[in-house]
């Protein structure tokens, strides 16, 4: 009898959550100029209406920025292939401002061009533009100018210095997404308000953060909204009235229950459905989840909207990844360059194993008038392996001078850089062997006077080293490398890059710092006059000429071998890599090369020999598992 009302509840539970098998009829695709009306409607409230008929979304989540630009339509296309006519994306405020004021929407950024693609090939958007989206995403998508203060109260009316720099940003974004609105002729059925306000645990968690950004859409013009948490009442305690839900995810039924009686007359979707999971270095490969090809069945049955968060991952090119820690700071987890995800679209556009069985789940709940177009495997080309040549050892490069001393190291976000390299000097006085304590975000190559002691490594909670003994005053130098900001829990207030408060020797603090910085934001030069340095530093500057003699292809170039650092290509940086995995192939999209000479140039932390290894171009990132990871599905309580 249990069973029996177990099954019947979660009967009565799917009829007033959705609008059926009937949602799935309605094959409406967005027309240039013709405005459609997205609207909550039907049995309470709690279906979603196109033009007064049940709909339901099926979305694969892109974010362009993080995608080259030349392959935007082979991945809208492949979605809509899969049987999808909806593409949400995230909008990375932080790769659209630039620290002068100025504003770059250019290239990746053309978030513009994207929503018309997207219209262009009959697919539908839902609009993430945060302002935080977390994303796995340096700081989540907020700038780090931000954090030039010590105490930086984020997501948060009572901050003015935010609420300012957010208005600022969303009056950019207004300017993007209002005029391409269903309503107004566009393919935008909804936007997005904040993401995951829930679970950032602050001490100033308020709902009138979230009503000031509904306020500020609904003044544009835009609605209807939605908002994307967790499936708890902690979660859900900052819905507005009026506004949907996304469950991040809904994996059946079950976790709808707490957001139908929370947030009443409104539908509730799986805003995030997830086919893999993020990766930290150091973790296993990418691994997709067969358990999600069960909740898209589900979907498909019911009617239920949903959004595979990722559909297609990209890169985090550059400087973009973020990284997780807890509520202090602690268990530091950096992000891969690669966001593959172990999502049915691989790094490359590749279309995985998953990806047809998706693409079957899907097309056999459809209407049989629905003739889905064939999807189109990318090319990619191998190229052939070549030694790069020392161009100059780390000491010898380029770095900007801070012109005064400091008594306590200042983070690279106080003195105007998003992470990159900070370089420390100080002098020790002599004195028997001792420990050196400090938090040195993120990993740091440690030396005394001719000596190099060693390393301390953020993610393995290093934060003290032993100093050989010393027989008189000697420079005490930590080359500071960086890893992107903590992308997610309130902790992304309070993280900074650099050294991060004092710096201790045994009981006496360390003072009178000097400090170069070197932010990576283009290729490190050589100085024009090297000098002899008393020892080889760690680290080196490495530079190959490739000649490609066909049109250029993607592919991925191997960085087995190397130790710890960044690559660039033809002046575009790739992302960085690191010997302890699981991603060793870095990758290049063809947009990068170009046929004749193109220039490589890596920046290795640890690396002197003048023979490096040889670095060569493969078709497909390397996957093996070496190690289990378990996919958290985004429960992290």
């Amino acid at each position: 009898m249990k069973l029996l009302n177990a099954a019947i509840a979660v009967f009565a539970l799917a009829a007033m959550a959705w609008a059926g098998p009937e949602a799935m009829k309605n094959l409406q695709k967005p027309q240039a100029g013709k405005a459609a009306e997205f609207a909550f409607g039907g049995d309470g409230g709690r279906e979603f209406l196109l033009d007064g008929k049940p709909f339901q979304i099926r979305s694969g989540e892109i974010h362009p920025q993080r995608v080259p630009r030349t392959h935007w339509r082979h991945r809208i296309r492949a979605a809509k292939a899969m049987g999808l006519n909806t593409i949400a994306f995230y909008v990375f405020w932080n790769a659209l401002e630039r620290e002068d004021g100025s504003w770059d929407f250019s290239g990746r950024n053309d978030i513009g061009a994207f929503i018309d693609l997207c219209a262009e090939e009959g697919m539908w958007v839902l609009f993430r533009p945060g302002p935080y989206v977390c994303g796995e995403w340096d700081l989540g998508g907020l700038p780090a100018y931000l954090l030039k203060d010590e105490v930086t109260p984020l997501r948060y009316t009572g901050n003015a210095q935010f609420m300012e720099a957010q208005t600022r940003y969303l009056e950019k974004m207004a300017e993007v997404a209002v005029p391409r609105l269903s309503r107004n002729g566009g393919p935008i059925l909804m936007v997005q308000l904040e993401n995951e306000y829930g679970s950032y645990k602050s001490s100033h968690d308020e709902m009138a953060y979230i009503e000031w950004l509904k306020d500020f859409w609904t003044k544009k013009g835009a609605g209807p909204f939605y908002l994307s948490e967790g499936s708890s009442n902690h979660h859900l305690r900052f819905v507005p009235k009026g506004v949907a839900v996304g469950l991040d995810p809904a994996d059946n039924a079950w976790q709808m229950k707490n957001a139908l009686r929370i947030a009443p007359g409104v539908p509730v979707f799986s805003s995030e459905t997830y086919p893999g999971w993020l990766r930290h270095w150091g973790e296993g490969n990418w691994t997709p989840s067969r358990n999600t090809l069960n909740s898209v069945r589900w979907y498909m049955r019911d009617g239920v909207s949903f959004n595979l968060f990722v559909y297609h991952g990209g890169t985090n090119f550059g400087l973009t990844a973020g990284a997780n820690s807890n509520e202090n700071g602690e268990a530091f987890q950096p992000d891969l360059t690669s966001y593959d995800y172990g999502s049915p679209v691989g790094e490359n556009g590749n279309l995985t194993k998953e990806y047809f069985e998706y693409r079957d789940i899907i097309r056999a709940a459809l209407p049989e008038e629905l003739q889905l177009p064939e999807p189109e495997q990318p090319a990619a080309m191998e190229v052939p392996a070549f030694r790069p040549t020392r161009v100059a050892d780390f000491h010898a490069l380029t770095t900007i001078r801070e012109e005064k001393d400091y008594v306590t190291p200042p983070t690279l976000e106080s003195l105007g850089q998003n992470q990159g390299i900070g370089i420390y000097t100080a002098v020790i006085p002599a004195g028997g062997a001792a420990w050196l304590s400090c938090r040195a975000h993120d990993y740091a190559l440690v030396y005394v006077g001719d000596s190099y002691v060693g390393t301390l490594d953020r993610s393995k909670g290093q934060t003290r080293i032993q100093l050989p003994e010393r027989k008189q005053p000697e420079l005490l130098k930590l080359v500071v490398d960086t890893f992107g900001h903590v992308n997610f829990c309130s902790y992304l207030e309070k993280d900074r890059k650099g050294l991060v408060g004092k710096v201790m020797l045994g009981d006496s603090a360390v003072q009178n710092w000097r400090v170069q910085r070197m932010p990576l934001t283009s290729v490190p030069a050589p100085v024009k006059k090297t000098g002899h340095a008393r020892y080889r530093e760690q680290g080196a500057l490495y530079r190959a000429s490739v000649q490609l003699g066909e049109a250029p292809k993607d592919t991925f170039l191997d960085m087995t071998g190397w130790q710890k650092g960044y690559v660039w290509v033809n002046g575009h940086l790739l992302g960085r890599y690191w010997h302890i995995g699981p991603q060793e192939r870095l990758y290049c999209p063809g947009e990068f090369l170009k046929q004749g000479q193109n220039t490589v140039e890596i920046l290795d932390m640890h690396m002197v020999t003048d023979t490096p290894p040889t670095i060569s171009g493969k078709t497909e990132r390397n996957m093996e598992v070496r190690k289990q990871t378990k996919s958290l599905n985004n429960q992290w309580d």
